[in-house]
């Protein structure tokens, strides 16, 4: 399964690149234990202390988990770093396009979310979105448990897709929001136009209707998009 590596000033580097490989191509699974240090040492032919850069660079990834005493095991795949990472990234990017790449990404995504959840949405799933957005209707006139029911709303429709890569793409984006949005809420009229887009996009999803839940959602983010550039303007 494993080469011998090349001496070089960094061969964790490629130890890791091989273990991972082997991990990605199915010839490891989640729950499976790897080879014992020593024999990660003879196979490679490096130094412990390669062996064990390379397991932390692993482990950093969350790929594989390291149990002292036990040795190291294949992790379940999850959406824990990807998430973090995405939702760094984002949050890095705060130039004065920001506001603007965010409401596009937002309407390509959620557009097609929407569209999804209005096909794919199950009993419990509407149970969910319909719950949110009666926390939005109830805390109209509290601003942060407001935002936090927006939120459950656009997160309850990514669940409805029933697609875990999308679900995973939406959620560093919507975390993203309640940043933003507890600054667009104070506007006037703010939260009563969100409860108005809200109801008829889950008006839309009830009735099985993906391309008027489309056309809804993409509604409600022009006006989102209208609010950004309204508190620009009010702090530029």
């Amino acid at each position: 399964m494993f080469q011998r590596v090349q001496r070089q000033p960094r061969m964790y580097e490629e130890v890791a690149r091989q273990i991972e490989a082997a991990i990605l191509m199915n010839h490891q699974r989640p729950g499976d234990q790897l080879p014992p240090e020593r024999e990660l040492i003879e196979h490679f032919a490096v130094s412990r202390s390669v062996i064990r850069e390379s397991l932390k660079v692993l482990a950093e990834k969350g790929l594989i988990e390291i149990l002292p005493g036990k040795g190291a095991f294949i992790r379940e795949p999850g959406s824990g770093a990807v998430h973090d990472a995405l939702r760094l990234y984002l949050r890095r990017q705060r130039d004065e396009n920001f506001a603007r790449d965010l409401t596009e990404i937002r309407q390509l995504l959620e557009g097609e979310t929407t569209a999804l959840a209005a096909t794919r949405a199950t009993a419990e799933d509407l149970a969910k979105i319909e719950a949110a957005l009666a926390g939005m209707e109830a805390e109209r006139d509290n601003l942060e448990k407001f935002v936090q029911f927006d939120l459950q709303f656009h997160q309850a429709l990514a669940t409805a897709t029933h697609n875990d890569l999308m679900e995973l793409l939406l959620l560093p984006i919507t975390g993203l929001l309640t940043d933003m949005m507890a600054h667009l809420s104070p506007l006037p009229r703010a939260q009563e136009e969100a409860i108005k887009h809200h109801r008829a996009i889950l008006r839309a999803v009830k009735r099985r209707d993906p391309a008027q839940a489309r056309r809804a959602m993409k509604a409600h983010l022009k006006q989102f998009e209208r609010r950004v550039r309204e508190y620009q303007a009010s702090t530029s």
